[in-house]
């Protein structure tokens, strides 16, 4: 297989996991408002699947890197979760549905981590951007935003999860398209490293917890931003739109990225993502009812998320080695998404509806503010090498 070849396969499976996301982040709140639930509610539902997210990423991880089969995972865990996700429509009550969301989450929790692992390894072996490849999976969230707005407001927000199964599927077929792993060969003239020593260094401590904060602080924006908007007046389909816009800048900026990490260097740019994050809720706070303004602020998702998404990438890939990338992939996805998710879903539920929306927003800032002082107090400037 050439490398055009390879790296358009694993485009493609970014496309689909991404137009996943698309179809579900921005509608699945005013989704589940509809079957019934309060804003807390809401976020406990977010809260329980991210619990799965902060502890099933670590087993499959440990099956990926001590089976070395990490594509097959992805595929087994590709249709079992899709086939417990189409299990909603058909289950009533908030308790249940949310039971049916945690089931799922428990298999689709392993897909990234090792998706990331299975790019980055083929990648090293055959050459290639890892930005440039990762681009697609925005393009395929862009591509889901834009199209479902539209239907949403014409059919209502019930057929969402049959919109979303249909994305799903392609991305359970397009693992199959992409091959297995070959982990590099050990040096025996360099010594194993044990997991427990990696995790213990400072500058993955520090990484750990600010990427933690980030993620944490973006609770409110995965959870409700589409509900915020609506509040303020803006329609459904305006709202996919800024959640498109928010994409489509990061595409562009996924295109130029390995040169502005070569230029600036990871940690650089990891502080001026989690400092332009902060920035970014207060702003989204301040100018909610200004769509031109609100355009111009979902621009920086570019950094806010691209930048820091890529960033992160080149520190997992670097501070693991080769033999541990599974379990390092799935450590930060633990870590930021599952617990940061898990607790920003927690505390945003709760201040949107016993103080108000915006309160989670500005508290999301100052999340995002302690994770930049992180970076700036303890990740070395040595680790951009």
């Amino acid at each position: 297989m050439t490398p055009a070849s390879l790296h358009a396969r694993l485009g493609g499976y970014y496309f689909f996991y991404y137009a996943t996301v698309g179809a579900f982040m921005p509608y699945w709140s005013p989704y589940l408002e509809a079957r019934g639930f309060t804003a807390t509610e809401i976020g406990i539902a977010f809260a329980l699947s991210g619990v799965s997210r902060a502890t099933m990423p670590l087993l499959w991880g440990w099956m990926g890197d001590h089976s070395g089969r990490r594509i097959h995972l992805v595929r087994i865990t590709s249709i079992a979760s899709l086939a417990l996700f189409l299990t909603i429509p058909f289950v009533d009550g908030v308790w249940a549905i949310t039971l049916a969301m945690l089931a799922y989450n428990l298999f689709w929790q392993a897909l990234l981590s090792q998706f990331e692992t299975v790019t980055m390894t083929h990648l090293a072996q055959s050459g290639g951007d890892y930005s440039r490849v990762r681009l697609w999976g925005s393009v395929g969230f862009v591509v889901a935003v834009l199209s479902l707005g539209p239907l949403l407001d014409l059919w209502g927000i019930l057929p969402l999860p049959w919109l979303v199964g249909v994305l799903f599927a392609g991305m359970a077929v397009s693992s199959y398209l992409v091959p297995e792993t070959t982990n590099p060969p050990h040096d025996p003239d360099m010594p194993l490293v044990g997991i427990a020593s990696v995790v213990r260094r400072p500058e993955v401590i520090a990484l750990f917890i600010a990427c933690l904060c980030s993620q944490m602080s973006f609770a409110p924006y995965y959870n409700f931003f589409t509900l915020f908007l609506e509040r303020h007046g803006h329609a459904r389909s305006l709202a996919g739109v800024l959640w498109a816009i928010a994409v489509v800048a990061e595409i562009i900026l996924f295109i130029y990225m390995s040169r502005i990490i070569a230029r600036l260097g990871a940690r650089r740019l990891l502080l001026l993502a989690l400092i332009v994050t902060s920035l970014r809720w207060v702003l989204t706070v301040l100018l909610a009812d200004s769509f031109t303004a609100l355009v111009m602020i979902q621009i920086s998702h570019a950094i806010t998320f691209g930048a820091y998404h890529a960033c992160a990438m080149h520190y997992i890939f670097r501070l693991f080695p080769a033999r541990l990338q599974g379990r390092g992939q799935a450590l930060y996805n633990a870590s930021a998404y599952g617990i940061g998710g898990s607790l920003g879903s927690l505390w945003a539920g709760a201040a949107w509806d016993h103080l108000s929306p915006e309160a989670s927003f500005l508290m999301a800032a100052a999340v995002a503010a302690a994770g930049a002082y992180l970076i700036h107090r303890y990740l070395p400037i040595e680790t951009d090498r």
